[in-house]
């Protein structure tokens, strides 16, 4: 199969997986142009908080579990052997990040809730709420994902996406018809946590039956090693964690560097609708490795480093065309898209919205190059790369700038960092790894 067939194959299975996801950014950025406009800019500030607290903890730390059971699925399908051991292993560690989670969202409560939630302790329950939700459907997409099931996993996400595409919807339409919605904001928040336990109750018919009963007509399979398996988990984590932080936190730590005035909180609101725009390919793009993972991981199973190259060529060209166009819709269109996504409030520049774009772009490329490196067994290089990340990022609000170009610097300059890393050791491992490496794909 040539790259044209590749490329081809690629844009035809992520249909499904597109969909759900195209629904699911969709209504984030609804759930934030409604609040927006109908609430205040404290009440916005903090579901804006949350939205993207919210994102760090679903799409961030629990995309480790994720995306590791996806990879052993596939792994242990190409090798005719039964996943379900490993999927009962992973949702027991999911279980155990989720604790973890808790006990830190609750010991960061004395912050959190007076500062970023504005006192909402509805919002702070709805975190807890999303954590334990994405604990259990990163194992059950993970699953899908990994039997190649990607219209179960559309359905999934798409799922989640409706639940708040149909709050946003709903409180909009009461909004125009003159309903008194001011002191709706926590509620609103809180719906948009629990979305993802609807994604778990209506995909459970598919989850269930793949993981109950004997050993599957592929082959036994007896439970992994849980040291390696909790340690790939534990990388990954890291890696996620700080990916979802750099693309997440800095609008939260704007929010709390500036002054809490309404000057500083309008500052606030309108830095993190820019974030939220220049995100927008990022969230077409957010499905990319549900998508090639689980063929990355088969080539690795089959010791077959040629066609990982071949897997990997196209999905890089597909970034480099959608992050062109992306760029170049910014630089032209990125305050009037604002305006009309956000309206009149919305004062970042083009410039502003573009250089946040290519911190997108950088993004995209990483939504490649990671899951190749997985399936390649470095999750060490993976989670060394968005260290060094984070700590540029961190060391950037050290400038001497005000916090938005402080912000900026720190995911243009984070972005570049962990792409150059990442990208490097992809490059050499695809030259120069021996073939009979390929057939040990433990996490290391």
């Amino acid at each position: 199969m040539n790259t044209t067939s590749r490329l081809r194959a690629l844009l035809g299975s992520a249909a499904s997986v597109g969909a759900g996801f195209l629904v699911l950014g969709g209504a984030g950025y609804l759930f934030l142009a409604i609040a927006s406009r109908v609430f205040d800019d404290a009440d916005y500030s903090a579901l804006a908080s949350v939205y993207l607290l919210v994102n760090i903890i679903g799409p961030g730390l629990f995309a480790a579990v994720e995306q590791e059971t996806s990879r052993n699925v596939s792994t242990r399908l190409a090798r005719g052997l039964d996943p379900r051991p490993v999927v009962r292993q992973l949702g027991l560690i999911s279980g155990g990040l989720f604790a973890g989670i808790a006990v830190l969202t609750l010991a960061l409560s004395p912050v959190l809730l007076p500062e970023v939630l504005h006192g909402s302790g509805v919002l702070l329950a709805g975190l807890l709420l999303a954590s334990a939700s994405y604990a259990v459907v990163s194992v059950t997409r993970g699953n899908f994902g990994g039997r190649r099931a990607f219209g179960r996993y559309g359905t999934s996400v798409g799922t989640e996406g409706t639940v708040r595409l149909v709050a946003g919807v709903v409180l909009a339409a009461l909004a125009l018809g003159g309903a008194g919605v001011a002191g709706w904001s926590a509620g609103y928040g809180l719906v948009f946590c629990l979305a993802p336990a609807v994604a778990v109750a209506l995909t459970a018919r598919w989850f269930l039956p793949d993981v109950r009963g004997d050993a599957e007509a592929g082959g036994p399979g007896a439970p992994q090693d849980f040291g390696p398996l909790a340690r790939g988990v534990g990388l990954l984590t890291v890696a996620w964690g700080l990916s979802l932080a750099i693309a997440n936190a800095a609008p939260v730590v704007v929010n709390a560097l500036l002054p809490n005035d309404d000057a500083g909180a309008a500052t606030a609101a309108t830095f993190a609708s820019a974030v939220v725009l220049a995100r927008i390919p990022l969230f077409v793009f957010q499905g990319a490795q549900s998508l090639v993972l689980p063929s990355f991981a088969h080539a690795a199973a089959q010791s077959d480093p040629g066609a990982l190259r071949r897997a990997v060529r196209p999905a890089l060209l597909l970034v480099a065309a959608v992050g062109a166009v992306a760029l170049l819709g910014s630089a032209v269109l990125g305050h009037w898209l604002g305006r009309i996504a956000f309206g009149p409030t919305f004062t970042s520049s083009n410039m502003l919205v573009t250089a946040l774009m290519l911190g997108t772009v950088a993004g995209m490329a990483v939504q490649i190059v990671q899951p190749a490196l997985l399936a390649l067994g470095h999750h060490r290089w993976v989670a060394g790369g968005w260290v060094l990340g984070a700590v540029v990022f961190a060391a950037s609000f050290a400038l001497p700038f005000e916090p938005v170009t402080d912000a900026v610097i720190a995911q243009l300059a984070s972005a570049a960092v962990t792409i150059v890393v990442l990208g490097a050791v992809l490059s050499r491992a695809l030259r120069s790894v021996p073939q009979k490496e390929l057939t040990d794909v433990p996490a290391a």
